[in-house]
């Protein structure tokens, strides 16, 4: 069972009613910075003045998400921003979703999942700060078949290569007889505009991945790596790597998820690079059988040369009163420790659980202890869908469906 941004959006609506108290959380880590409505379903972006950007999946001016923007005033008060209403069909894209990224020259990129012309099947965006505001520019729209050679419906957010060319992934479209998702290139052309390319079309042959969800992950080669939440032997889901060649992208199925469950199913979020040389990821389902279906798990790939790729389970949230269902990527602090979110356990005033900030902190003999950094209770937010970020000072940043918060070190 894949559960991704949609499920969210279906418990949040049906579920939590937030009331939000200013002030409750002056003495503790956990400050919300702000409530923002239309639905926080992607993580915060940083910028080089610790300004946060983040986009809501509805509301603005016409319903079709926004882009906003958090400063911090004299008085250490954070206050909001709206840069952007999307208009649906008028252009720009309808429903963004995904985290938001930076350029050197401090313009900003995502994704849609609907709207553009002529297809309306979602876009990639630029918006560029400039005297009068921010300027929102389309770079490429998708179509909205769900054979569409080029994919559609961008979930996963936007990485650069070192060239300054884009990339991520699309759920929906590519092979015309099985529509898996691909992974795109959008290239900038000297003569101006973007150009994209299909680099690899899933589900073209029994076994491969289907349904990418996470933006790509380049190693230091310039090799790409990622995650599908269905296909593979098994039809549960793959880790993927895809390494460029006279013949174009070759795919290499890393891991495949499924024999029985235990070692988790249905990846939706990216691969991150331990310093071990070591890909965590999560799985949203599968692991521990505490929950229908499995409460997902924390999982690491190694690979040994006369062994090949073996998955290593971390965590398979075995107490869902500590979460489950984690619905983040992870993140490493400078110590080594990983954190992530789940978008269910924990407290249950939302019904199957608020979710929780957790931790992850590395032992002896490649153990890992697990702790629970926040629990949310409604009040200050629940669900927390999108992914955490880190500011130079070690606060950490996130978003549970209505609020924008942080936790302190």
């Amino acid at each position: 069972m894949v559960l991704s941004s949609s499920l969210t959006k279906i418990l949040t609506t049906a579920t939590l009613a937030l009331m939000l108290v200013s002030g409750a959380w002056a003495r503790t880590k956990f400050k919300v910075l702000h409530a923002v409505g239309g639905g926080l379903f992607s993580g915060m972006a940083l910028d080089a003045k610790g300004n946060l950007y983040g986009a809501t999946n509805g509301g603005g001016d016409h319903g079709d998400g926004s882009i906003f923007e958090l400063s911090k005033n004299s008085r250490g008060t954070w206050i909001l921003t709206t840069l952007h209403s999307f208009t649906g069909d008028g252009g720009d894209g309808a429903y963004p979703n995904g985290n938001l990224m930076f350029d050197s020259k401090g313009n900003m990129y995502g994704t849609t999942q609907a709207g553009g012309p002529p297809f309306y099947g979602g876009t990639v965006f630029e918006m560029s700060p400039g005297s009068g505001g921010w300027t929102l520019n389309l770079l490429y729209s998708f179509c909205a078949q769900y054979h569409c050679p080029d994919g559609g419906g961008s979930e996963s957010g936007l990485v650069f290569d070192k060239a300054g060319n884009l990339y991520g992934t699309t759920a929906g479209g590519g092979d015309q007889e099985y529509g898996g998702g691909v992974v795109f290139e959008l290239a900038p052309q000297s003569s101006g505009g973007w150009d994209e390319s299909g680099l690899y079309k899933f589900g073209s042959w029994n076994g491969d991945g289907s349904e990418p969800y996470g933006a790509p992950t380049f190693d230091r080669a310039g090799d790409i790596y990622g995650t599908t939440a269905l296909g593979g032997s098994y039809r549960e889901g793959t880790v993927f790597r895809l390494q460029d060649s006279a013949a174009g992208w070759k795919e290499t199925v890393l891991w495949q998820f499924g024999a029985d469950g235990s070692k988790g199913l249905n990846p939706t979020r990216s691969v991150v690079f331990g310093n071990d040389g070591s890909l965590y990821s999560t799985t949203q389902s599968g692991g521990s059988k505490a929950c229908p279906g499995g409460c997902g798990t924390i999982f690491k790939l190694t690979f040994d040369s006369a062994a090949g790729w073996k998955e290593t389970v971390l965590y398979d949230f075995p107490k869902p009163e500590d979460g489950s269902t984690p619905t983040s990527g992870l993140i490493f602090d400078k110590a080594g420790n990983l954190y992530g979110t789940t978008g269910g356990g924990g407290n249950t005033q939302c019904g199957g659980g608020c979710g929780v900030v957790y931790k992850l902190v590395p032992g002896a003999g490649g153990t890992w202890r697990y702790a629970v950094v926040h629990k949310f209770r409604g009040t200050d937010g629940g669900y927390p869908d999108g992914g955490l970020v880190f500011d130079a000072k070690g606060n950490l940043y996130g978003t549970a469906y209505t609020v924008v918060y942080e936790i302190s070190p």
